[in-house]
């Protein structure tokens, strides 16, 4: 991932920048990682200065998504699971009906020279990172602010109107879903570790949080699984990658867990509140979800009977908690 000439070294340079939030000096090592990525397709990575990163994104993964989802309930929605901590109502909903036409696009232009601020500052709602897949990072939670997404999902299986046996999830295999506005990872996303990694070879970078720091998947070097343990209360660490053989601070989305340390608590470097800001305008935003799917409800009475209904074929199966691995999605 790193141009020739290696993005490590024991005494990496650094520079003065000016963003919104003020001037700070960062590290520059970062830089030629940064550019060496592999950014996807839903994603587009411009520098347009010597420590800036600009963004652009769609708001879609550039992985293909599960067909069937499920969202919170907020009215008229057909209930099909309860979650399983929260005991959120959850209704299901189509991935290319409901959720693509709804997701948004970003532009976020971050300082990619780092610097560790005097304390740490918390992730709050919406976008805390972005990923090479071009989707967006979020912290751990969901519904109550302080169930880890991870560990309050729901599933529910049904047949579909092809007669195919469909199960859908709130949070998929890749710790992923839609909150409405943008797709997002709460946890370590292996549709996009795959993109950078082996099944069991050393994480590269997958993508850059808020403060400007690099965002890795849950192994080191010798591609151990990094244990939570070893990370500060950030989930960060100073040790060395592929792209910094002589190591440098970067966070970990650990692999197996389920814990509010299956993401990023606080950012350790210095993040401006306009950065913050913008990544807040990705937040939830399930009304424009949920209106589309009356909408469509709405459009699918007027059909023939014998047409389906939007939400779903009649069920052939039921919801089957103990059929989910939250852990490894």
């Amino acid at each position: 991932m790193c141009v020739a000439g290696g993005c490590s070294g024991s005494s990496a340079a650094t520079t003065t920048t000016t963003t919104g939030g003020g001037t700070t000096t960062g590290n520059t090592q970062y830089v030629a990682a940064y550019k060496a990525a592999t950014w996807g397709s839903t994603v587009t990575a411009t520098f347009p200065s010597s420590c800036e990163m600009t963004l652009v994104t769609t708001g879609k993964p550039d992985y293909t998504p599960n067909p069937w989802y499920l969202a919170p309930a907020s009215g008229g929605e057909t209930v099909v699971a309860h979650s399983t901590l929260t005991n959120t109502a959850m209704a299901l909903i189509s991935y290319a009906s409901m959720i693509a036409p709804a997701l948004q696009g970003n532009t976020i232009t971050l300082n990619i020279c780092p610097a560790k601020a005097s304390s740490t500052t918390a992730t709050g709602l919406g976008a805390i990172g972005y990923l090479i897949s071009g989707t967006a990072m979020f912290n751990p939670y969901e519904m109550d602010a302080t169930t880890a997404a991870v560990n309050d999902n729901a599933s529910y299986t049904f047949t579909d109107s092809n007669g195919v046996s469909q199960t859908a999830y709130f949070l998929d295999q890749c710790d992923s879903h839609s909150n409405g506005n943008t797709w997002h990872a709460h946890g370590n996303p292996n549709c996009v570790t795959s993109q950078a990694d082996t099944s069991t070879g050393p994480s590269h970078i997958i993508g850059v949080a808020l403060d400007g720091y690099p965002i890795y998947g849950g192994r080191d070097i010798n591609g151990n699984i990094v244990s939570v343990s070893s990370l500060d209360a950030c989930n960060g660490i100073t040790s060395p990658t592929p792209e910094f053989p002589s190591g440098a601070y970067h966070y970990v989305l650990p692999i197996g867990v389920t814990t509010e340390y299956v993401s990023i608590n606080c950012y350790v470097g210095t993040v401006s509140s306009q950065t913050v800001a913008e990544g807040r305008k990705l937040a939830c935003n399930m009304k424009m979800m949920f209106a589309m799917l009356e909408s469509a409800q709405e459009k699918n009475r007027g059909k023939e009977k014998k047409s389906k209904p939007v939400l779903a074929a009649k069920p052939a199966g039921t919801m089957d908690m103990a059929s989910m691995n939250m852990g490894s999605m």
